[in-house]
Order: structure tokens, then C-alpha cells, then sequence
């Protein structure tokens, strides 16, 4: 709903009957942009389930005052924690075998030292054999096994050390993996696990115990509990006359008869294309002492303002044009006299 609106700001007592008027006047006007408001809690966002389950508990009413860090809601999670606890207990297992009792490596690096003794006895051997092949003292043929022997010892040695080194690196990368499914596991239970955001009241639950709650699905409306912002739709048309900081009366339904100042805070930076509007936020100046969520009302986003404007009756339009065609026609709302909800065409000069 978008339309021109503009506001006579009258010094007289009262209004007159702008059909008895025979005489142009001159007023102070101001031009504004017109649009519907709603109201709602400075900060508000609602608290989405990002898994799937049955709620399990509520410990938050509609109305309470909350703080950053509060449990809202707790879903069932059975299946999290066993799969919690089966990471756990294989990353245990893991870790017994990388650093543990039943260290795996321990065992290798014996049979690496056995095999590390051997190949040293081998090799001495082997050098004394040498010796004694050199001065005659032993065949060829026994020579040839002692040599054989330490060769074979040398290259078990240098086996067994590469399957310890690949063993402690399949371990090392195992106990990193557990590690981040452990890790994994306990961020997918704490889904379950809701709490507040920020400091403030809960204004609406969706749910209660006991119910399916599914993917996304909306639980409760949080935001602040005192500082509330007016949500305006301004059409596409008129959004390049907005700009931050502009004065805006507000009209309130629940205060009829009181306006109310406010500022324009936010310009969202994109047009909604379903509704060709963008949407517009502002903040009481001085707001009323009780306010509530969804309060409804209307609101004029003042755009410009004219003093002396010369305003002429309905009535003597055609005569009027006649004499003075730089003169237009537009409706009006006398804002200063009792007729508020009266409306009546006025014009006045360019």
C-alpha cells in the first residue's frame, strides 16, 4: 500500500469546512512518503532445529527473559550419542595402539632392536671370516655363508624399519581420523542442544514437548526485550526519495490520536521482487512506555516541508486552473485539528 501523503500543519483553531472555503490560504505542508507499519523486536530471529527429532524438553515459556547462552530446547538424540560413543571407543582403541598398553610400535621396535643385534653380530662375524678367507684359514665356501648371512641381516634391519615408520604413520593418520569423528560426532549431538544467542525474551514458541520437529523447522521467536524497530515496505517508486536518517511520524493502532517520532535506520540494499517493495527499518525517538510485537499502525517518512504553501477549497478548483494553471491538486490529511481521520482535497502551488 503506497500513496503521497501530505500533512497540513495548520495555526488556526480547529479546521474549517474546506467545502465553505471560498479564499486560498497559505500553510505550512510537508511532503511524505506514506507506508503500513509493523513492529517487531530490535534483533529478533527465530530459533531453527538444524536436525530432526522429537523435543525432548522446554525450558523457556513465551514471555521469559533469557540470556546469551540459555537452554531453549533439548531434541532426542539417541541415535547422536551412540554414534558419539562408538567414535569415542574407536578412537580409544586407536590410541591404546599408537600410544597405549597395547602399543603396536612397542612390539615392532623389539623385533627392530633383535634384528638391529643380529645384523651387528652378522657384521663382525663377517669381518672376521674376512680375515681368515684372506690368510687361508677358512674355505670359500664358508666365507660365502657368513657373507650371505650378513646381507640378509642388513636387509631384514632395513625392512623392519620401513614397516615401523609406514605402521606409525597409518596409526598416526588413523588417531587424526577418530579424532575428527569424535569431533564430528560431538558437533551433531550439540545440534541437539538449542540455546539463546543473545540477551533478551521469548516472544513465541511453535512447539510443545513431546513434538516432531523436523529439518529447519522454526521452535521460537527471540529478540530484544525492551528496543523494538518499525518495519516499512516503501514502493520502488519512491524508495530513491528515502534516505537515512529522515524523520517519520508513526500512528500506532494501539495509541490512536498520538503521533509518534522516529528515524529511518536501514535501507535494505535489495528490492523484494514478489512485492516490488523495499524493505525499511526506523527507531522511536521517544517510544511509547509499552510496546509488543506485531503492533501495527502507519507510518509517513517525511521527504520535504513547505512553508507558506498556498492551499486552495476543492470547490474553486475549476475556477481556479482557469486563472492559475501552475497550480495541482492532491489529497491531503489535516494533522493539527480534531477532523485527523478526515480527508479533503487541497492544492497548492509548485
Amino acid at each position: 500500500m503506497r500513496y503521497l501523503t501530505i500533512f497540513l500543519i495548520v495555526f488556526l483553531l480547529g479546521c474549517k469546512d474546506s467545502k465553505t472555503e471560498s479564499k486560498p490560504v497559505r500553510k505550512d505542508m510537508t511532503v511524505a512518503v506514506y507506508s503500513s507499519v509493523r513492529l517487531e523486536p530490535l534483533g529478533m530471529y527465530q530459533v531453527k532445529a538444524s536436525v530432526g527429532g522429537f523435543l525432548e524438553s522446554m525450558n523457556v515459556e513465551e514471555g521469559e527473559l533469557i540470556h546469551a547462552g540459555d537452554l531453549l530446547f533439548v531434541i532426542s538424540d539417541v541415535a547422536a550419542r551412540m554414534n558419539l560413543q562408538n567414535a569415542e571407543l574407536s578412537y580409544q582403541i586407536a590410541y591404546d595402539s599408537y600410544r597405549g598398553e597395547a602399543n603396536i610400535l612397542e612390539e615392532m621396535r623389539v623385533d627392530l632392536n633383535s634384528a638391529l643385534s643380529k645384523m651387528r653380530n652378522d657384521s663382525l662375524n663377517l669381518k672376521r671370516f674376512k680375515a681368515l678367507y684372506e690368510q687361508k684359514a677358512v674355505s670359500e665356501t664358508e666365507y660365502e655363508n657368513v657373507r650371505l648371512a650378513a646381507e640378509v641381516s642388513s636387509n631384514n634391519l632395513s625392512s623392519l624399519r620401513k614397516r615401523v615408520q609406514r605402521k606409525e604413520k597409518e596409526l598416526r593418520n588413523q588417531l587424526a581420523q577418530l579424532q575428527n569423528n569424535v569431533e564430528t560426532s560431538t558437533s551433531r549431538s550439540n545440534d541437539f542442544v538449542l540455546k539463546s544467542i543473545m540477551k533478551g525474551k521469548v516472544y513465541q514458541t511453535f512447539k510443545e514437548r513431546g513434538d516432531l520437529v523436523n529439518l529447519q523447522e522454526p521452535l521460537a521467536i527471540i529478540g530484544d526485550a525492551k528496543q523494538f524497530v518499525l518495519k516499512m515496505l516503501i514502493d520502488e517508486v519512491d524508495i530513491s526519495k528515502v534516505q537515512i536518517g529522515q524523520k517519520v511520524l508513526v500512528n500506532l493502532e494501539a495509541y490512536k490520536g498520538k503521533l509518534f517520532e522516529a528515524r529511518v535506520t536501514r535501507i535494505a540494499p535489495k528490492m523484494d521482487e514478489r512485492t516490488q517493495t523495499f524493505e525499511i527499518e526506523a527507531e522511536f525517538v521517544n517510544p511509547p512506555s509499552h510496546l509488543y510485537m506485531g503492533l501495527t499502525g502507519e507510518g509517513n517518512i517525511i521527504i520535504q516541508e513547505k512553508q507558506s504553501a498556498l492551499v486552495i477549497p476543492r470547490h474553486s478548483r475549476s475556477s481556479i486552473e482557469n486563472l492559475q494553471p501552475d497550480l495541482w491538486w492532491t489529497k491531503t490529511t489535516c494533522s493539527d485539528c480534531p477532523c485527523l481521520d478526515q480527508q479533503s482535497e487541497h492544492h497548492h502551488g509548485r
